[in-house]
Formats: structure tokens, sequence, C-alpha cells
């Protein structure tokens, strides 16, 4: 169970995030703007076996706009085979040693071979750091829709339920029953350094923090 972190750190609540509801007030406009025109390519669907649209859509009891965003999605194919992520960068000093301190604190990293920002995390310790990195892949066996010879595999893995919000995802225990974590960035060594001492309840020095962080 994640705990929630404190306002002046970089951590969150992994399981209560916020842009949840952004994101699905988004979908929402999305939706109701593309329902119009699914509504009218419907009608016509309808009248070409003499039923109503009223009729074809109580007979499924789902709205209009619902049945033909349904009937788009199952034309979809997708193919996409999993290929592992293969770091080119040397990792510094530095990356290499907070790796090391992950490892130790029990950290994991969640994310999606497909995920360009979990790409870019990876390169940002390099590929020495990253043997010492806990990794969990989300799609293990690819993902693919409608696709010949395969079944569908349209979610993340059951390793990764839980933390599906924003990849990359890391993870750090804090305790025996409390985690928390970092999502949706790609973050430096130092930060990561950072998110292990809130994890082990060590006071944040924010003054020699900035002070001493060093320039782009």
């Amino acid at each position: 169970m994640f705990a929630p972190a404190r306002s002046n750190v970089p951590v969150i609540n992994v399981r209560t995030n916020a842009r949840r509801s952004t994101s699905r007030a988004r979908a929402t406009t999305t939706t109701r703007a593309s329902a119009s025109a699914n509504d009218e390519h419907l009608d016509r669907r309808a009248a070409l076996f003499g039923l109503s649209t009223a009729a074809l859509a109580s007979a499924f009891g789902v709205p209009l706009g619902a049945i033909a965003d349904e009937e788009e999605k199952a034309k979809k194919v997708v193919a996409v085979p999993y290929t592992k992520y293969v770091v080119q960068k040397e990792s510094s000093e530095e990356a290499i040693a907070v790796a090391k301190q992950l490892k130790e604190a029990g950290a994991r990293l969640y994310g999606a071979f497909w995920c360009e920002n979990c790409n870019k995390q990876k390169e940002l310790l390099g590929k020495e750091a990253m043997e010492y990195i806990d990794y969990i892949e989300c799609f293990p066996n690819g993902v693919y829709q409608n696709a010949e010879g395969h079944e569908d595999v349209i979610k993340p893995d059951g390793i990764c339920t839980g933390y599906t919000s924003a990849w990359p995802l890391w993870v750090v225990p804090k305790g025996e029953d409390d985690e928390i974590g970092i999502q949706g960035q790609i973050k430096k060594p130092r930060e990561l350094q950072r998110l292990i001492k809130e994890a082990k309840g060590e006071k944040f020095d924010a003054l020699k923090y900035f002070t001493t962080l060093e320039m782009e």
C-alpha cells in the first residue's frame, strides 16, 4: 500500500494520482465530439437491415456512439512483438553507485518496451547501472489485437497490476507495508537517491540539495 508523500519532496502516492480525473475528462470530451459522426454511420447501417437506430441501440442496451466505437475497435489490427530494449550509453560512476543503492533498497522500475520515456530513463542511467535495477516489463508478450495467429494482448501483464498509471514508474518500499514512488517522469541519479532517502524516512535538506545540484 502506497503512503502519501510530503509536499516538499518529488514523490507521490502512485495509487491515487489526481491526473486520472483530468485524463478521463479529456477522454469524455473527445468521445462526445465524435459521437455525432458515429451515430450517423450507425444510422446508415441500421437502415440497410430495415431497423431503426433506436431499435438497434435498444437491442444492445448501450449508447449509439459506444456501439460505433466498439465496431471501429474491432476492425483495428495491432501486432507489435516484444523486443527487449538494449541500452547503448555507458554509465557514470554516480549512476552505478545510485543503482546499487536502489537495489539494496528493494526499488523496482516498471515500464513497457514501447514506452519512449522508459527507454530514455534506461539510457540516462546507462547499461552498467541498469544491470543492478530490478526492471519489470509490463508487456512481456508484446501487444496484439485482432492479429491472425495471436490471442489479443492489449492490457499490461498481471505482475504490473496497480503499477500502470504512468511509466516509467519507480517504486521503493517504505517500511513493511508501504511503498512510495515516482511515475511518468525521467529521473536523474541524484533525484532517485533522494527517493531512497525519503523511503528511509531521512530528513530532506532542500537548501543543500538545490545549492549543490549540478547545472545542466
